[in-house]
Parts: C-alpha cells; structure tokens; sequence
C-alpha cells in the first residue's frame, strides 16, 4: 500500500494560515474533491507542528473513522508522542508534491455517534447531533487543532440549509470549501461579513476522480467486513430492549390471546405487537392495506397503528448505547425470533464484555446490510 499522498501546491500556503492553537477547521465539498486527503495534511501539517489534533468524520457514507453510518473522532498525540521523521515538518512546508501518511485511520474511532444511514439526507437531525457531539468530545481530549471532514453532499436546497446549521452549531473558525466560490455562494454568503469566521476557498485535487456507485458500495462493504471481524452473535430478549429511534420495544408486549385477536382483525398473522398510550405497533407477515389499518385503528379506538413486515428487522444496523447515553458499538440484526421473543445481534467483542450485552438502549438505523 502507497504510504504517500499528493499535495496540491497551495496547501500548504493555507495551511500555513489555518494551523494554529484553539482553531477549529471546518471542511466542505462535493463528492471526490479531495476533501479527506486535504484533512489529512491538514492533520499532518499541525502534528508536525507539535499540535495535538482531532480530527472529526462526518462523512457517513465513505467514513475513515469508524463504520459507514457513524461520525467518529480520534485524536493524534503531539510530534514527541507519536515521534515524527524530524525531517518531516521541513518536507510538508517544501515544494514536494508527495508526502508520507503520519495519521494512520485504521477504521477504529475514540468515540462514535450513530446516524443509522450512509446519506445524511432525511437523517439531518442525528447528523448535526452528533457531528456537534462529537466536536465536543474533541474539545474535551485538549486538542489544540480539529478537523472536520463531511459529506459531499452540498449543492442541494436542504443540503444548503444543513451545511449552514452545521457551521452554526460548530462555530468553526475556518470554513474550508473545496471548489469554486460561486459554488459556495449560497451557503457562505451569509457569513460572508461576520467577524467569527473566515471563510477560505481551494481548488479540487489535482488527481481527484469521480468514484462510481459500485466502488463507493464495495468500500463501505470493506468497512463493515472490518468492523465486524471479531464479533460475535448474542440473544437479547425483547423484554430487555429499550428501543430508540424505532416504534418498537416501548410499549406492552401483547400477549398470545391478544395476537390471536389482532391477526383475526388484519387477516393475517401478527407476529408481534406492542401496546402504548392509545397506540398499537405491530409486525406482520405480509403488508396491510390502508383500509385493514384504518379499521384495526377505528375497531380499537387508537389514535395510531403502525404495522411493519418482518423484514424490517432484517440485517438491519442499530446503535448500542451504553449507561452513559454514549454509543459504544454499532450491531446488526442476524435474526428475531417471534416465539422466543429475542433479537440475536452480532456486534463487535469488547474487552469490556459483551457490547449488546452492555446496552442500555438500542438506536435503530434505517440502513439494513445486503
């Protein structure tokens, strides 16, 4: 593997402006720009420098830090912990067009926010949650210098509105956009004359190439196979999951007579079900027409019925949440048994013990593994 990356020349022009204590650098461009590889100097250049730095990944779909789905952060000691070439600050402030990887992102995150999907499109509150927390777990580690790598997404109307509240919530002291100004110009105008914020525009990559959709899937394929190497499967019963993000495992769980009674109103077998305050969640095993739900809703006086098929639990990632409130793996659902009532769910094995084991709560994802 190339243990080199290529520099574009005014680099380490900006670089050199940006890479100073107590600053925060936010990153955005369109997809296959070189945003990641710009963060990565960025993190090279202020290592050298003997800066700690943290580097924060947004990018949900193609993530270095972490599994696709998550925003991780990892922090880099100073040049005297991670013992730096001496030569190498002189090279990364040279005219040399390569230079040598110091920052290893070997997929393994300090901390991680679970997103649940590979776009940040319809999941823009869990993606500005949690790029703010994670920041603020950066701030927390005393890193003099932190990077923030996002998604490509930017050129949308919602993408606009998420780009400017994310600059909002992070109150970066730099914004970094990878391309052309006027490209930009609906994002960063209105910070355009606000003091707090300095805005700073570079060129694409010199050998940035557009990346199709079966090598962005092999990648996150990769990354999950990773993840997931060691890992192992454990059963947890329904009564011990406290769901999130999800409109199950909140309510009573109905018992059999209730289910008999429920699948004679679908005319069809209801696997499970689960009461709440006038509401009622059920999987069954084939989807219920519109009238069937209005009916099961109106014969029962509930304000609301949610049916889902039993599909919906299939291969699908969730978020382990620790008693913290914190997540401290990702898993993913390798089976549910109806009648014995449990989830079997593969996930990382942890040297603090088993992690769904662990799990205070259980954040459902939309994202399902092929």
């Amino acid at each position: 593997m190339d243990d080199t990356y290529q520099v574009n020349p005014d680099w380490r022009k900006l670089a050199g402006r940006v890479v100073k204590p107590q600053q925060i650098v936010l990153v955005i461009g369109a997809t296959d720009t070189g945003k990641s590889t710009f963060c990565r100097f960025l993190a090279d250049f202020a290592l050298a420098k003997g800066f700690k730095v943290a580097c924060v990944d947004a990018d949900v779909g193609q993530s270095q830090i972490g599994p696709p789905t998550t925003i991780g952060v990892k922090s880099f000691g100073p040049r005297s912990e991670i013992q730096l070439p001496s030569e190498q600050e002189s090279i990364l402030e040279s005219g040399q067009n390569r230079v040598e990887k110091n920052i290893v992102f070997d997929g393994t995150a300090d901390r991680l926010y679970f997103v649940g999907d590979v776009s940040p499109k319809g999941h823009f509150l869990e993606t500005l949650t949690g790029t703010r927390l994670m920041v603020d777990n950066a701030r927390e580690t005393d890193a003099d210098f932190i990077i923030v790598d996002t998604t490509g997404y930017v050129h949308d109307p919602a993408a606009v509105i998420l780009k400017q509240h994310k600059i909002e919530l992070i109150r970066p002291n730099h914004l970094i956009c990878m391309g052309r100004s006027i490209e930009f110009k609906q994002i960063t105008a209105c910070y355009s004359q606000q003091a707090w914020l300095n805005i700073h525009y570079l060129l694409p990559h010199q050998s940035a190439r557009l990346k199709s959709g079966n090598t962005r899937s092999r990648y996150r394929k990769h990354r999950f196979d990773t993840y997931f190497s060691e890992s192992r499967v454990q059963q947890l019963p329904f009564e011990q999951v406290r769901g999130g993000r999800t409109p199950f495992f909140m309510g009573r769980i109905a018992n059999e007579k209730e289910l008999e009674i429920l699948s004679g109103l679908a005319e069809t077998q209801v696997y499970h079900a689960e009461w709440g305050n006038r509401t009622l969640c059920c999987i069954v095993s084939k989807h219920l027409s519109k009238a069937t739900i209005i009916h099961i809703k109106n014969y029962l006086s509930l304000t609301r019925v949610t049916v889902e098929v039993s599909t919906y639990f299939k291969r699908r990632l969730v978020g382990l949440i620790d008693s913290t409130g914190k997540t401290s793996a990702i898993g993913v659902i390798e089976a549910v048994d109806f009648q014995k009532r449990e989830l079997s769910i593969r996930c990382p094995f942890l040297n603090m013990g088993d992690a769904a084991g662990q799990a205070y709560a259980i954040q459902f994802g939309d994202y399902q593994l092929k």
